[in-house]
This record gives C-alpha cells, sequence and structure tokens, in this order.
C-alpha cells in the first residue's frame, strides 16, 4: 500500500496536470458490454464469496453477510500483532475513527491523483497539506496511513457483490503495520505467527462455505523490506533480506497446502501496483495452482495499466481504472489498482457459480481463461458474459 506523504503528493501534483492536458482518464469503455447481471431466481441459495482483506464495513452489507446457524456474522480476523481479534474491522484510535469524514475526502483526492484527474478533492487536499505545521502533518499522515488500510476491505466487497443478488460475503480480516516507523517492527516471531493466522482464516473460510475467496493482497518481500529499513536500520541488510525472504516463503507454502486441500474454492490474487515483475516483488501469492488465479490490471479501454506488476504468473487481467466502491459509512469512492481489478474476477467467478454450482475452482478458472480475449499486449481480459454463458451450458457436463 503506498504511504501518501506531502513528498509523493507533491511529486503527483505535476503529473495530473500533465494528464489533465492530455484530456484526463480514457473515455473508452469496454466492460459494460463484457458484463452480466444475476438475479434473485436459481439453482441454489446464495455464493459465499469471501472477503480476506482489511475487513469490512458490516452496516452497508446488512442482508449480503452470511451467517452460522445460530444467526451470528461469519468473521474471523487477526490485529497488526497477529493476535486473533473477531471484529469485522480494525479497532481504530478514537481520534482516527473521529475524523472520518475528513479521511474518506482524502481517498477521494488519491483516487483523482492516482487517475491523473484534476478536482476539487485534489485542490482541497494541496490546501489542507499547505495549512499543516510539520507536527501537525505527521499526524495527518499516520491518520491517513491507518484509514487507507481500514477502508480497503469494504470498497473490495462493494466490488465482488456487483450485480449479483445471490451471494453473501465470509469476512476474513487480517492488518498490516501502520505508521513511521511502522508499528509492529518485523520480527521473526511475528513472521511466524503470520503464518499461522493465514493457515487458520484460509481454513476458516474454506470450513465456512466460501466458493470464492477474494485476495486482494500479495505479502511483498519488499514490503517486509521496508518495515525493518526503518524499525531496525542497524540491522546488517543480509539479515533482514533472509527475514523478508522466510516470511515469504513460510506464507507461501501455508498458501499452497491450503489450496491443495480446497479443490472446490477458487482462490483470487492480486498481481500488486509496484510496475515491476512479480518475480522482482516477490509476494507469498507468486505461484501457480490449479484453483487459483493471480489478477493484473487494465484500464476501461483494456489496456495494460502502467503500475501493474506482471509476469508469468499472473494468469487474467481485469478493469482496474476508477471502480466504483463505497468508502465506509457509504460514500461513494473511485479507486484504482490490482486491488480492484481482483474483486471484479472473484465477481466474476461467483456469477459462474450462481448459475452452475457444481463447478470446482479448477473448472471455474479453466473457464474463465478460456471464455478471456488479449490485449495488444498479450494480456488476457476477463469476459464475465462469455464466462457466465460457458458455465451455464457445462451444467451436468462432466
Amino acid at each position: 500500500m503506498l504511504r501518501w506523504t506531502a513528498t509523493l503528493v507533491a511529486l503527483l501534483l505535476p503529473v495530473v496536470a500533465a494528464h489533465a492536458q492530455r484530456g484526463g482518464a480514457a473515455a473508452t469503455d469496454i466492460w459494460t458490454d463484457r458484463d452480466t447481471i444475476i438475479g434473485s431466481g436459481g439453482p441454489t441459495g446464495a455464493v459465499r464469496i469471501a472477503i480476506w482483506d482489511s475487513g469490512v464495513d458490516t452496516t452497508l452489507f446488512a442482508s449480503r453477510l452470511a451467517r452460522d446457524a445460530r444467526g451470528r456474522i461469519l468473521v474471523r480476523g487477526y490485529d497488526a500483532h497477529k493476535r486473533r481479534q473477531d471484529t469485522p474491522m480494525a479497532l481504530l484510535p478514537p481520534a482516527v475513527l473521529a475524523r472520518a469524514d475528513e479521511l474518506n475526502r482524502v481517498i477521494l483526492a488519491y483516487d483523482d491523483l492516482e487517475s491523473g484527474l484534476t478536482s476539487e478533492h485534489v485542490s482541497w487536499l494541496e490546501e489542507r497539506r499547505r495549512a499543516l505545521t510539520p507536527g501537525e502533518e505527521r499526524e495527518f499522515d499516520d491518520a491517513i496511513d491507518r484509514w487507507s488500510g481500514y477502508s480497503h476491505g469494504t470498497g473490495v466487497a462493494d466490488i465482488a457483490l456487483a450485480g449479483l443478488a445471490r451471494a453473501e460475503i465470509v469476512i476474513a480480516r487480517m492488518e498490516w503495520w501502520a505508521g513511521s516507523p511502522p508499528v509492529p517492527c518485523w520480527t521473526r516471531e511475528l513472521a511466524v505467527r503470520e503464518a499461522e493466522s493465514i493457515r487458520d482464516l484460509l481454513a476458516y473460510l474454506v470450513e465456512s462455505g466460501a466458493r470464492v475467496v477474494n485476495m486482494s493482497w500479495g505479502r511483498a518481500e519488499r514490503g517486509y523490506l521496508r518495515n525493518m529499513e526503518e524499525c531496525a536500520p542497524g540491522m546488517p541488510l543480509d539479515e533482514r533480506q533472509s527475514l523478508a525472504r522466510f516470511t515469504v516463503d513460510t506464507i507461501r507454502a501455508v498458501l499452497q497446502a491450503g489450496m491443495r486441500a480446497a479443490p472446490r474454492v477458487l482462490f483470487v490474487g492480486a498481481a500488486g501496483n509496484a510496475g515491476t515483475s512479480v518475480e522482482t516483488a516477490n509476494p507469498a501469492t507468486r505461484f501457480e495452482a490449479p484453483n487459483f488465479l493471480l489478477v493484473g490490471a487494465v484500464d476501461r479501454a483494456g489496456a495494460r495499466a502502467p503500475y501493474t506488476n506482471v509476469g508469468p504468473e499472473v494468469s487474467l487481467y481485469a478493469n482496474g481504472e476508477r471502480v466504483p466502491a463505497r468508502l465506509p459509512g457509504g460514500m461513494p469512492s473511485f479507486p484504482t489498482g490490482t486491488s480492484m481489478a481482483t474483486p471484479n474476477v472473484s465477481n466474476a467467478a461467483a456469477k459462474m457459480l450462481a448459475v452452475n454450482p457444481a463447478l470446482t475452482g479448477a473448472e471455474l478458472r479453466a473457464l474463465l481463461l478460456g471464455t478471456s480475449d488479449r490485449n495488444a499486449t498479450g494480456d488476457r481480459l476477463i469476459h464475465t458474459r462469455r464466462a457466465v454463458a460457458a458455465a451455464r451450458a457445462a451444467m451436468g457436463v462432466r
């Protein structure tokens, strides 16, 4: 996740101005004609989609929450220190929660900045930052850092459920670190606990009946290295590299084992936004499996996004440009990134299950790839309408 500071905003503003002179975001939109809506009637009950993310504002999805036999919301979570904390959202400091409206407006400004757009939100943010003292700016950045993660899963859930009446969500929550220097500082003990928390969350989602698991995260090696660069600058570089690699390798092994044990489930991960190869970024999700898709991002015209990570592990691409998604509290937003492309694929898979619940994870993956087409750079673009038609045609065929 990007840390939005005064320096980064200052660097982006000239890019925004240049982009605006070229006409702003692409006007062409190929995605409406590729989508389809699934109504309330069908062969089975609701398809369960897991939102494995930073948490979900359940007040926005009251009728779309999966529940157990006693009517309790299906949610499991871990805090930033990798301790069990079964709340649907992180427990933020009251001072941060009190700034919700302001911080949501900051997120809207970032949506526009990421898209290279000028707007009243961008102008407001620039003015807001100019008025801050250095101490206030540090507080502001810390609050934004926390809120960016806090709000992420709510938007992902909105995208995953779009146009799909017969779906409900299971919530798996995990937190990243926050602040500068970050809290917590990374250690081998935390690496082991994080891997164990991921093992537990994956098993919980499968046991809860999730058929599609959305993972708009990657746990990349460079993220752990950045943490230790700030927290433990005195640690020798080779020790930092070794711990980061150990963390990623351990999580990867947990994910691969969990996915092998859940063949009926399709897992969908985000390629990442570093604009590099998946090999260089080295996320824990850098692998291939019959029931796993790693998703890259393209724009509304279907052209590869400059920020998306790429590589042979990235199987499918979807729209990641200004995807409609609400913020906590319900404010509309238009985020950009592979985190948004990923639930577009999860949404397509859930729509396929709504018409053909017998499909396995591997069959969902094969149909999604088989009905895709390619853009000018050879990336496979998802085609939801074709994929749903193929799923329907496969009813009873084995």
